[in-house]
């Protein structure tokens, strides 16, 4: 998922697209309203990611969908949230649920029967 805020200025983001063309279209796609609209962007392509820049006009809090064309054939699809918080948690999944048990010895006991 691509993070972007409501700033009307460039903003920018990378992408690894089925293929890599110097020009695409872009459309973008408001969740909340259904609505769809072509973005102009510029295209850079350096190996293998396509690094889109453009000028979106976003509201806070809302999820986007896009995709990327080139010509009919889509080479990316992919979502968008918008949001001026820079601040982000850095999730951990094992974030203090990790603990080591030093009570045991590891001594087995092994019960043979004939």
């Amino acid at each position: 998922m691509v993070i972007l805020t409501t700033s009307t200025d460039a903003q920018s983001f990378k992408v690894i697209p089925r293929s890599t063309p110097s020009s695409v279209t872009f459309q973008l796609t408001d969740k909340s309203k259904r609505t769809t609209s072509a973005v102009s962007v510029t295209v850079s392509n350096s190996n293998g990611y396509m690094t889109l820049t453009g000028s979106f006009s976003l509201v806070k809090d809302r999820f986007y969908s896009f995709v990327i064309k080139s010509g009919s054939t889509v080479i990316y699809r992919g979502s968008i949230f918008c949001t001026n918080q820079t601040n982000f948690n850095i999730f951990d999944v094992h974030s203090g649920e990790y603990t080591t048990e030093n009570t045991y010895d590891n001594d087995f006991v092994i019960i043979w029967e004939k």
